[in-house]
């Protein structure tokens, strides 16, 4: 999982709009990798990975909060401290608790907004979730041609939990699995990848 705090000046939001900066979901990774590059050269940015072994072991919301506080950590003193930050807008991710008191605590006096599906109605936020997808897509394929991974990775896609399938019914267990994704509970493997299902059952 990558999260990515984008920051822009003010006054690019139509810019942003104009280059089709949308949520990332409705684009093709081709339109991700290009989006990236004109977003590379408009703002500035800072991104945070979380290895599956985490979300595996922490609270997803509770391990995306200290993520995201993390980057804009990163961020802030590349464009000129938290005194230069007139907003901050998050796509909410659960219940806030750290981050209002902490960014308070580091400085921050400008307006905080949590939204859920912030990254549809705000251009940096959804500059953000296009960088943040685009560094997923590159990920996948160093992935693809070191594990022999298939398909984007998401528990939704056929390719994927098929290939997972394989790995697991070979007794393999890699790292850059999600073992409680509740796909693989389903399907009788637990957290450590342990079996508890038949190859048949799996299959329905």
């Amino acid at each position: 999982m990558f999260v990515v705090a984008f920051a822009a000046p003010s006054g690019v939001e139509e810019k942003l709009r104009e280059l089709g900066v949308r949520d990332s979901k409705e684009l093709t990774p081709q339109a991700r990798a290009r989006l990236y590059r004109e977003l590379a050269g408009l703002g500035v940015f800072r991104v945070v990975a979380v290895k599956p072994e985490s979300i595996d072991r922490e609270n997803l919301n509770a391990l995306t909060e200290r993520a995201a506080l993390t980057a804009l950590k990163l961020l802030a003193p590349a464009i000129g401290g938290w005194e230069a930050v007139s907003a901050i807008i998050v796509d909410r991710f659960g219940a806030p608790r750290r981050l209002p008191v902490e960014l308070r605590r580091l400085g921050f006096r400008g307006l905080l907004i949590v939204e859920e599906r912030a990254d549809k109605k705000y251009p940096h936020v959804s500059a953000a979730s296009i960088i943040a997808k685009h560094l997923r897509d590159a990920r996948i394929r160093v992935l693809s041609s070191l594990y022999g991974v298939e398909g984007s990775g998401y528990p939704s896609d056929p390719r994927t939990m098929e290939w997972v399938r394989r790995i697991l019914e070979s007794g393999r267990r890699p790292p850059i699995i999600r073992y409680s994704w509740a796909s693989l509970r389903e399907y009788g493997f637990g957290r450590k990848g342990a079996r508890a299902r038949t190859l048949d059952e799996w299959l329905k």
